[in-house]
């Protein structure tokens, strides 16, 4: 794949940001990861990512303003929310603040995929079976 939509990771756990970035990195996206919303800001400065897949609970700045920042800086920047809070009111903000999608933790690998797929256009559509 010559082209590669290009994912940033913003978490505050170290294990979390490893195993996502060595997900990403194996169904052939170029990853970076942060671990926290203000360095998220200085990388997508630096280098402009494609999707950016962000946790909710942070310390200092939480998610949800991350989203809202980035929305409003880069406003083709895909986000996906990841969070242990399944909550309507999150879920709600979130996609108001411009969220792509929403992935609850413990992530499950092939819920991510679909939505960081989908994020990058790269989702094949496939007949549904009830067709």
């Amino acid at each position: 794949m010559t082209d590669r939509s290009k994912v940033l990771i913003v978490d505050d756990e170290p294990p979390i940001r490893a195993i996502l970035a060595r997900w990403l990195t194996k169904w052939g996206y170029s990853v970076k990861d942060v671990g926290s919303a203000v360095g998220a800001l200085e990388a997508m400065a630096a280098e402009p990512m494609d999707i950016v897949v962000c946790d909710i609970g942070m310390p200092e700045h939480d998610g949800l303003w991350l989203a809202e920042q980035i929305h409003a800086r880069w406003p083709e920047a895909a986000i996906i929310m990841g969070t242990g809070r399944d909550d309507s009111p999150t879920v709600l903000t979130s996609r108001k603040l411009g969220a792509a999608a929403y992935v609850t933790k413990p992530f499950d690998p092939h819920l991510l995929r679909q939505a960081v797929d989908h994020a990058s256009g790269r989702l094949k559509f496939r007949p549904s079976a009830e067709l």
